[in-house]
């Protein structure tokens, strides 16, 4: 396998799992909200929440794991791709973006592991604020949290943006995708958040077409090859 060949099936590769990944994270997504459409306005009253549908509860936290695990190698992909065009972008939007989702699957594995643990023993929600709370307020958690939210919001539109510059995309895709993130954190209820799902999905639809289509630029390349061998 030369190095075209590889680059041909890495992209693919990176394509197929940005719209898978999209596709999962708009259904965790939606799923969560059309299942727990009451928002909690603190940590320990998800115990209650989780108790009053435990299935939900699981069946929703490996959603998102899976979607997050999906996610890591999509965007790395997509910096590699990137890469070539726009290399500062690429990196710069390519560490935030990855440092946000390990810190995304962390928190999320941890909180909703935890709570759910909690809701299966009839742990009462009062009993546990305090042990909650402190875990909310420590300063790592704290600062795992924002990595998570700035960096999952700002590196992904970082390199969306820059697949834009680069000719790999529609303005369009990262258009979407930045309606979808300020949505997110604009928003309540359950129809905004099903808007959030059906953006986000296409916008990472979008990425994954533009990444894995055939490009010009690759296909002017060998038709140069053999001229130049003749010449």
């Amino acid at each position: 396998m030369d190095d075209r060949t590889g680059r041909r099936y890495g992209r693919r590769l990176t394509a197929v799992a940005l719209a898978a990944a999209g596709v999962l994270y708009g259904v965790a997504n939606a799923f969560y909200w059309v299942m727990f459409p009451d928002d909690v306005s603190e940590t320990a009253g998800n115990v209650a929440v989780a108790a009053g549908n435990l299935g939900a509860w699981r069946v929703e936290t490996v959603l998102f794991a899976l979607a997050h695990l999906l996610l890591l190698p999509a965007m790395a992909g997509l910096a590699v791709a990137l890469g070539r065009h726009r290399p500062l972008v690429a990196t710069v939007g390519g560490s935030i973006t990855l440092l946000g989702l390990y810190f995304s699957t962390v928190h999320l594995w941890h909180y909703n592991a935890f709570l759910g643990a909690l809701a299966a023993a009839d742990v009462d929600a009062e009993a546990v604020r305090p042990v909650v709370d402190a875990l909310d307020n420590d300063p790592f958690v704290m600062a795992s949290f924002a990595m998570w939210l700035l960096g999952w919001m700002i590196g992904l539109l970082v390199l969306a943006f820059g697949a834009w510059r680069a000719g790999l995309v529609s303005l369009w895709v990262p258009l979407v995708l930045t309606g979808g993130q300020v949505l997110e954190f604009v928003s309540d209820g359950v129809p905004l958040k099903i808007v959030v799902s059906v953006l986000m999905a296409v916008g990472l639809s979008g990425l994954a077409f533009g990444v894995g289509r055939q490009r010009p630029a690759d296909a002017a390349g060998r038709t140069e090859a053999p001229v130049a061998a003749h010449s």
